[in-house]
């Protein structure tokens, strides 16, 4: 697997820019011609590819420092935007199989009540380039906006932090996916959990962009200091608010559902621990400041995600932190939408919103990376994987629990398959642990939910493809209790 680049940090690099206060981030957005036909996209590709190798060329070694090879200026991730891969819902390119996140299955994480109204970033590809060479930036720059190809070029701007604090003054990115377990939530593994993505994608990455506006005057009229705390659930050294006096460092907290928290908090809201570990992204953004035309100053976050799956963006953003009732109280009630993000609190606006998908590399290039599919070998058993959610028809705003749905898999006959009965993550996505013959009747048959009153389904389906997605998407009786306490 051909893990895609400028994502994680390698070797030497983690220093050079990742933890450098004078690495600046770029976000880069193309719109490409609309008559722009496969040929011609292939042949955009290869021509960017020259591109990105000059930006991101070390500097010659300087001998006098004895060095084994000259400093690492840049890095770059390419996402790939649904546009890039979809006009008015069909193909665009023929031939080429768009990203599972994609494809139509479920909803994008911006069709949720909380991000509908956002205006999305609106580009087909988008780079996100983190450099501490400007004027290779302003180069790279200027030769894309200069191809034809390109109808339309946007540029949002970041800067990494010296003290490692975000805009309101607390201490940022102190739980991000531990080095040793990001490759298993951020690149795709169609050995694994991604098993139904097209073959050209193994190795790839979702990338999840906002542009959060942070509103400092609205936070510093908060009535103390313990009030801005709570909203973030840390002091601004980084403890816990649960934790304070334990002298416990971020990266040693328990494992367990920090129950000490506000419900709120952002700390309790996305990071609800425990079991629903199983789910994480990996946060790369970066602060930005700005000036806009009427002559003001605003601050925020250009907020930057990786993860395997879209889905893992989904639930921590809309299952949790804007979901009303979440974390379940133990008394009842619905604690509120994430204090730091919530609308009603007005502390922050999301501007732009924007989903990619990170192509893996391919040392023929970007185009091959893209546009060579990898020919797969006939199989005469398949593999399956469930998508399982749980709507509310009356209220789409309203979330549910996706994991701990249990389900098992019936022959034509209607007979159990020994060893086909799976659980779903919390992302709601679980695969069936025995192949499955190619070309028979099966029964997908759920056995067990986790939320009340859901009704459980039955799913007909063929073994049709050698990697193979169901959807099952409840609607929930009423009454209904979204989250069940745990």
């Amino acid at each position: 697997m051909a893990q895609a680049k400028g994502i994680l940090p390698r070797g030497d690099d983690r220093e050079v820019l990742y933890k450098n206060p004078r690495t600046c981030g770029y976000f880069i957005g193309l719109t490409l011609t609309p008559g722009l036909d496969r040929a011609g996209a292939e042949a955009w590709l290869a021509r960017v590819g020259p591109l990105v190798d000059q930006l991101v060329m070390r500097l010659p070694r300087r001998w006098w420092r004895r060095e084994k090879k000259g400093e690492k200026v840049a890095a770059v991730a390419i996402g790939l935007g649904p546009s890039f891969f979809l006009a008015n819902g069909a193909p665009r390119f023929a031939g080429l199989e768009s990203p599972v996140c994609f494809a139509g299955g479920g909803p994008l994480p911006s069709a949720s009540p909380s991000l509908a109204n956002v205006p999305a970033l609106g580009a087909d590809v988008l780079f996100y380039v983190a450099s501490v060479f400007e004027a290779r930036v302003n180069a790279f720059v200027s030769a894309l906006e200069a191809m034809p190809e390109v109808e339309r070029l946007t540029l949002e701007r970041g800067y990494q932090r010296e003290d490692e604090t975000e805009p309101f003054g607390y201490a940022d990115g102190l739980r991000n996916i531990r080095s040793s377990e990001r490759t298993r939530f951020v690149f795709v593994d169609r050995d694994g959990l991604e098993l139904d993505e097209p073959a050209w994608a193994d190795g790839g990455s979702y990338m999840a962009y906002m542009k959060i506006r942070q509103r400092l005057d609205q936070f510093a009229a908060l009535p103390d200091d313990a009030a801005r705390d709570a909203v973030i659930g840390r002091l601004k050294d980084g403890t816990r608010l649960d934790l304070v006096g334990q002298n416990v460092k971020p990266r040693d907290e328990p494992a367990d559902v920090p129950a000490g928290l506000p419900p709120t908090a952002h700390v309790r809201k996305v990071g609800p621990r425990g079991e629903h570990d199983d789910t994480q992204i990996f946060r790369r953004g970066l602060p930005f400041l700005e000036a806009t035309p009427e002559g003001e100053l605003h601050v925020g976050l250009n907020f930057c995600s990786f993860q395997a799956s879209l889905d893992q963006f989904d639930v921590v953003f809309n299952d949790w932190m804007m979901s009303r009732n979440f974390p379940p109280q133990p008394g009842g009630g619905d604690p509120g939408a994430d204090a730091l993000m919530d609308p009603a609190r007005n502390l922050t606006t999301i501007e732009r919103v924007g989903f990619f998908f990170v192509p893996p590399h391919n040392e023929r290039g970007l185009a091959a990376a893209v546009f060579s599919a990898r020919q797969e070998r006939k199989r005469r058993t398949g593999r399956l994987v469930v998508h399982k959610r749980v709507v509310d028809a009356t209220d789409p705003s309203r979330r549910f629990e996706r994991r701990g749905f249990v389900f098992d898999v019936l022959d034509g006959q209607g007979q159990p398959i020994a060893g086909s009965q799976f659980t779903t993550d919390s992302t709601g996505r679980g695969v069936c642990p025995v192949e499955l013959p190619m070309d028979q009747p099966y029964t997908l048959r759920e056995l067990q939910s986790p939320v009340p009153n859901d009704p459980l389904e039955q799913t007909s389906f063929t073994m049709d493809k050698h990697n193979k997605q169901l959807h099952v998407v409840n609607t929930v009786s009423q009454p209904n209790n979204p989250y069940v306490a745990g």
